[in-house]
């Protein structure tokens, strides 16, 4: 096994972890989308103070990103049956309030 694959699977237990904890506890999304980003940086950091570990750590990050946002898409609740219409418009909407959550912190109410 390679030091980056290593890294990768202990920063997605550690977000699988975190996810069912969220879950659990019923976290609020902005505390849960900052705890993920401290993650995913806290790895990053350690990638770019390593160069000798990837080459490109920027795809480490990206890869974290979109399993984080992944994971926590698949913990909302879907809409009632009724609803079922605008599912694709709802996952567009909670993809979009990740993102905002994950690059600003918090979401305007």
């Amino acid at each position: 096994m390679k030091c980056i694959d290593a890294i990768e699977g202990t920063v997605k237990t550690i977000l699988n972890h975190m996810h069912a904890v969220s879950l659990e506890e019923h976290l609020d999304d902005t505390e849960y989308v900052r705890n993920a980003r401290a993650v995913i940086e806290a790895a990053y950091q350690f990638i770019v103070n390593n160069p000798e570990i990837v080459e490109d750590p920027q795809l480490l990050k990206d890869v974290l990103y979109g399993y984080s946002r992944r994971l926590w898409l698949s913990g909302q609740q879907p809409p009632p049956p009724a609803e079922q219409t605008g599912k694709a418009e709802e996952e567009e909407y909670q993809t979009y309030y990740y993102d905002y959550l994950y690059h600003r912190g918090i979401y305007p109410r």
